[in-house]
């Protein structure tokens, strides 16, 4: 079933490229089976058209997460925070404010702490 409505996105995105809300849908699809490169690819696509779609900087974080791209995620829900916060999506703010304080108690493998 998340094949054809991939294959339904992904042909819309063709005839409507510029949407950003086809792009989303696109990667919620992936998100759905667990693709994250390829959701994380729409959804660049729909911060490209529109740099405001607070929605799109958490689920790319979370894209990126799941890839091990620690780094990178957090740059994006970073980047997400301050977006929501001069567009007033509080909720959004609040939810990046929560998965940017879960990522700093990631610890990377081999890492060593003095005490």
């Amino acid at each position: 079933m998340a094949q054809s409505r991939i294959d339904i996105f992904a042909e819309m995105v063709k005839q409507q490229p510029d949407d950003a809300m086809i792009w989303y849908g696109l990667a919620s699809e992936y998100v759905k089976i667990e693709k994250w490169s390829e959701a994380a690819d729409a959804l660049q696509n729909v911060l490209r058209i529109n740099p405001d779609y607070t929605a799109a900087y958490q689920m790319l974080g979370t894209a990126l997460m799941n890839q091990g791209l620690r780094e990178e995620a957090v740059s994006i829900w970073t980047r997400g925070v301050a977006v929501a916060g001069r567009t007033g999506a509080w909720k959004a703010k609040q939810h990046m404010d929560g998965l940017l304080a879960g990522a700093s108690a990631v610890v990377a493998p081999g890492t060593e702490f003095c005490e």
